[in-house]
């Protein structure tokens, strides 16, 4: 038996996993939740409760992959792969690699790019290469996503 007991997307964009398991709960194991774009800035945590016989990880990871997100003016959820800026040299490049995992993920390029909070030289729908960014208040702190 394998639960995972929390999955979620913090505020700032990071993602928290926590498993339990009635079998042990390796690195390795819990590294398999992790998307490829993500593991070399992944924490995993393994703790065993022997007198419980059961066995719990945690991991937690900058995100940088596909996310279900409907803020409350749209009428249905739309999937954009959200990357987190972390370890990334400029937002360009965060830009630029969010819109390889999307057409890697879907088949096609991205459209449309969001940002939290717009750089002061940005303007509001600016063209980032193949990308128009908007400023929104829905993407996670310290995040880009592409979609469309």
């Amino acid at each position: 038996m394998e639960e995972i007991l929390q999955n979620k997307l913090t505020e700032d964009g990071i993602r928290h996993l926590k498993v339990i398991s009635d079998s042990p709960v390796t690195e390795d194991r819990m590294m398999r939740f992790v998307p490829m774009t993500a593991r070399e800035h992944a924490q995993i945590r393994c703790t065993p409760a022997a007198s419980l016989n059961l066995f719990y990880g945690e991991a937690s990871w900058p995100v940088r992959e596909a996310v279900d997100i409907q803020p409350k003016e749209w009428t249905r959820f739309r999937r954009l792969v959200v990357w987190n800026l972390k370890g990334c040299h400029s937002i360009k490049v965060a830009l630029y690699d969010s819109a390889k995992e999307y057409e890697r993920l879907f088949g096609r390029r991205p459209q449309y790019a969001f940002i939290w909070k717009m750089p002061k030289q940005a303007e509001h729908a600016m063209q980032v290469g193949d990308l128009y960014l908007f400023e929104s208040d829905w993407i996670p702190q310290h995040c880009v996503a592409v979609g469309g």
